[in-house]
């Protein structure tokens, strides 16, 4: 099955900017209105792993965000923008990283990922029982808005890793350690996307600049200029990687998506729409120093006593 992904230049984040390149980015691939209807839910997912300023690079910047909504409001839908940080408030990470005054500015309702509802994939090779937002219950279709970031563990993060974060509580901290295994939490991550891809109708990555070094969060901003959509997050992710001038064949969920029975994913059916490939020249991005699964970030040392106090939260099913 072809897979297409979007490609656009975008070199700054001047809001009449990114409007144009995201509406071509979108139109690239038939326009809104091949993923989602009119007057639809839409649960917009960006990458707020913490709360960091936008010119650090690490979190999905507002212009992107803005240009999105704007987008799903000429068609009347009922938007709403949540995510899970791994430390911080919600409320609190959205309003650093300039995403809470955007959603104010639109009338758009902010998504707290503070309730859970059990969801079951019969073909998981890793997880067949997930915890996630009740959001993903309640709304028509979520629209993933990943940031362009190395990884000091999956080597990588993009699409695929950003819905890591649509479970709430202490679940993503126990998974990190409880699969420490490379196979098992690529695999598990497997499981989750395909889990919910039919209602992840269309992935948005902003890599306008993106984080180079020890990424998720501490890394160096990476001026990159483009961005890339693909209702395909395991495709999106390979381009973009591929982009960053990474080794893509050591990025996990791509290694074992290949080696998958309930998804069939090869880049030779790959389609380039937008941008041509030849016409976008990124410098490399310098790669994370390598840390195992088990190596946590130091915030996460204290944050092992939280999982253990609400350990009855996280019985595997």
């Amino acid at each position: 099955m072809q897979c297409i992904v979007s490609l656009e230049k975008c070199n700054s984040y001047k809001q009449n900017e990114v409007d144009k390149a995201v509406t071509k980015l979108i139109n690239n691939l038939g326009g809104i209105s091949k993923f989602v209807n009119k007057n639809q839910k839409v649960l917009l997912k960006p990458n707020v792993v913490k709360g960091m300023k936008p010119e650090e690079a690490g979190t999905t910047h507002p212009a992107v965000v803005e240009s999105i909504i704007k987008i799903l409001k000429e068609i009347d839908c009922d938007v709403y923008v949540g995510d899970n940080p791994f430390v911080d408030d919600a409320i609190e990470a959205l309003k650093i990283c300039g995403i809470y005054d955007v959603c104010k500015k639109h009338d758009v309702r902010i998504a707290v990922f503070d309730r859970k509802r059990n969801n079951t994939y019969k073909n998981a090779l890793v997880v067949k029982g997930f915890h996630l937002t009740h959001y993903f219950d309640e709304v028509d279709a979520i629209i993933n808005i990943p940031k362009l970031k190395t990884h000091s563990q999956l080597y990588f993060t993009g699409a695929v890793k950003n819905l890591y974060s649509i479970m709430p509580g202490p679940r993503r901290g126990f998974y990190h350690m409880k699969y420490s295994n490379m196979e098992y939490f690529a695999n598990m991550l497997l499981d989750l996307y395909l889990l919910i891809r039919k209602k992840v109708v269309l992935n948005v990555i902003d890599g306008v600049y993106g984080m180079e070094g020890n990424g998720p969060c501490g890394g160096n901003a990476k001026f990159a200029g483009i961005l890339a959509a693909s209702s395909d997050a395991v495709a999106l992710d390979f381009v973009a990687c591929s982009l960053m001038g990474l080794d893509v064949s050591n990025l996990p969920t791509i290694h074992y998506a290949r080696k998958r029975k309930d998804y069939l994913f090869h880049e030779k059916n790959l389609k380039i729409v937008g941008e041509k490939l030849e016409n976008i020249k990124i410098k490399p991005f310098a790669e994370a120093e390598h840390k195992t699964l088990n190596m946590m970030p130091k915030f996460v040392n204290s944050f092992k006593d939280y999982l253990t106090r609400h350990k009855e939260e996280l019985v595997y099913y």
